[in-house]
């Protein structure tokens, strides 16, 4: 009796001295809990069968389980084949089973990994080449069902998915993926075969509200675009001990139920590493800048004499672009000041022939104006002598006051043409003054009642007077003021002073003033915006006040009402020209 007792202490002495805890590492495809409630029964089964030996999940998405597998914190694994093959390149595993198809009765099959490309049911997306430019959902660049069997399927289609569209890598869950397609995130999605009739299986959505992009007959009952791969294998890693493996490997061939996963041989992964060495992501393929380099380590002599043809080729290309960036720069400068040059003497000559007609047209008029003021002046006596206060005089004297003013104007016309030497006598004083001047014109030009409507500002001392050939202010100041009021100012503001041996006349608008290009040279003739204009309006305004002594100069200023505008300054001399 003794000595059975000393046994049984000696085999749990000798059983807790083996006796460990081992991790699981399970790739968590649709998120830690879906893992928890799909393997927590295997695990369950393994410490019921396994004394002594205690057996833990840790559910790991790519990237987090190769870092377990490198750090050796986890002891067996249970993932797809590509991710075996990516893993062992480093880290030797030795597979012990692999799953058989949870869609089938027998769960005979095989090879049940693989993508199907999801649409909407609704989708107007009826081939692969309709998801171009569309976005694009999967799990990741690294997924094996999740993308890169789909991302194959693409490519044989003609496409190329980084190019084509616009990838979106939802990570896990991968149920994400079908929730993005349901509510139109996404125009498609790379999924794994047979996710979406799970989801289906479990309430979760209505496989109707989707279609299959590309269709392939399988062997399972689900949809998939792409050709089936060997399913999920369970591996230890190096440092388990065989004794436990093989135990581990026994019990998961001996289901103890029939709901319980299938398990058979391990499958051989050539079908798996054909295909990522196809798009690849084959571990043992040496990267693209790798081969380069080594390349490069193997001809170096090659590469050394290239480089020194390259440089001197490169020196010469860079001397001989500088010398025709320099004969360019020569020669567009020569062309410009030849353009400037062309363009001044089309001006002169345009100005020139525009001289000799207003010279021949001043000649033609006066003669008609002088004749209709000699009519208007001898009704007017007739009639006075007839009737002194007779309706009609008014009238006649603006016909003749009207006349005169024409005369004048073409005065001026002939002045700015240079066609008339200046006089030496003094010019008529400017009547009535400056003020009651503006106030005529804004009257006769109907500013207030044009559209839109203007309001007029004056600040001029009641008693400056300008001494100016007659009507040659009222043609300036009308020029400026239609200027104006075309631009679409809707308040202008008068304003002048005397200096000590000049007047200054201000005009400001508030309507927006020039352009930068139109400040550079206002006074070039023949340039206008307007569809009517000839361009010569401040050019004439500008001549008429040189011809006086004065000048005339524009720039952009606020308006007193804070609007951008326009201002105009004319400088007159206080004693006429000549004196």
């Amino acid at each position: 009796m003794h000595f059975r007792i000393l046994a049984l202490m000696l085999w749990l002495a000798v059983s807790a001295a083996h006796a460990r805890d081992w991790t699981i590492g399970i790739l968590a495809l649709r998120g830690d809990a879906q893992v928890q409630t799909h393997w927590q029964p295997l695990v369950d089964s393994l410490n019921q069968h396994l004394p002594g030996q205690h057996f833990q999940l840790l559910p790991l998405d790519l990237s987090a389980m190769k870092n377990a597998v490198a750090q050796n914190r986890i002891d067996f694994l249970l993932t797809n084949p590509a991710q075996y093959v990516q893993i062992d390149n480093n880290y030797p595993l030795r597979w012990l089973v692999s799953l058989r198809s949870s869609h089938e009765p027998n769960g005979t099959s095989r090879n049940v990994i693989g993508s199907v490309i999801l649409v909407r049911a609704d989708s107007d997306i009826h081939s692969p080449q309709g998801l171009i430019g569309k976005r694009v959902g999967a799990v990741s660049p690294e997924a094996f069902g999740g993308y890169l069997l789909g991302y194959k399927a693409l490519q044989d289609a003609g496409l190329q998915p980084e190019q084509d569209f616009q990838l979106h890598f939802s990570g896990f869950p991968v149920d994400a993926l079908i929730y993005l397609l349901r509510d139109r995130a996404i125009a498609a999605a790379i999924v794994p075969t047979c996710l979406l009739e799970d989801m289906q299986a479990e309430g979760l959505v209505h496989a109707g509200d989707f279609r299959p992009l590309l269709a392939k007959q399988p062997p399972i009952p689900c949809l998939t675009s792409t050709e089936l791969y060997p399913n999920w294998s369970f591996a230890a890693l190096a440092h388990v001990p065989d004794e436990l493996a093989d135990k581990v490997t026994r019990m998961l061939l001996t289901p103890s139920n029939s709901t319980a996963p299938q398990w058979g041989a391990p499958a051989s992964t050539s079908q798996v590493e054909n295909l990522l060495r196809s798009v690849n992501q084959h571990p043992q393929q040496p990267h693209f800048w790798q081969q380069i380099i080594d390349w490069a380590q193997q001809n170096r002599l090659l590469i050394a004499a290239i480089a020194v043809v390259l440089l001197l080729l490169g020196a010469n290309h860079i001397w001989v672009a500088f010398l025709v960036r320099r004969r360019s720069r020569q020669l567009e400068h020569l062309h410009q000041q030849l353009r400037i040059r062309e363009s001044a003497l089309e001006q002169a000559q345009r100005l020139s022939i525009l001289g000799e007609m207003a010279s021949g047209f001043a000649h033609e008029l006066n003669q008609p104006l002088s004749a209709i003021q000699h009519y208007a002046d001898g009704c007017a006596i007739r009639l006075q002598r007839e009737q002194i206060d007779h309706p009609l005089l008014p009238i006649l004297g603006q016909i003749s006051s009207q006349a005169q003013r024409g005369a004048a104007t073409i005065a001026n016309l002939r002045l700015w043409a240079g066609k008339t030497p200046a006089q030496d006598s003094p010019a008529n004083p400017c009547t009535p003054p400056l003020h009651e001047l503006i106030t005529h014109l804004w009257q006769l030009l109907d500013a207030e009642h044009q559209q839109p409507p203007c309001q007029l500002h004056r600040d001029i001392d009641p008693h400056i007077v300008l001494h100016l050939p007659p009507t040659l202010l009222d043609q300036v100041l009308c020029n400026l003021i239609t200027n104006s009021l075309q631009a679409g100012a809707r308040q202008l503001w008068f304003s002048a002073h005397q200096a000590a041996d000049e007047v200054i006349l201000t005009l400001q608008d508030d309507a927006g003033g020039l352009t930068a290009e139109q400040l550079s040279q206002p006074f070039a003739p023949f340039r206008t915006t307007k569809s009517e204009g000839l361009g010569l309006g401040l050019v004439i305004c500008q001549r008429l006040i040189n011809s006086q002594g004065g000048n005339l100069t524009l720039q952009n200023k606020i308006a007193p009402n804070g609007t951008p505008g326009l201002q105009i300054t004319l400088f007159f001399p206080r004693e006429p020209k000549g004196h």
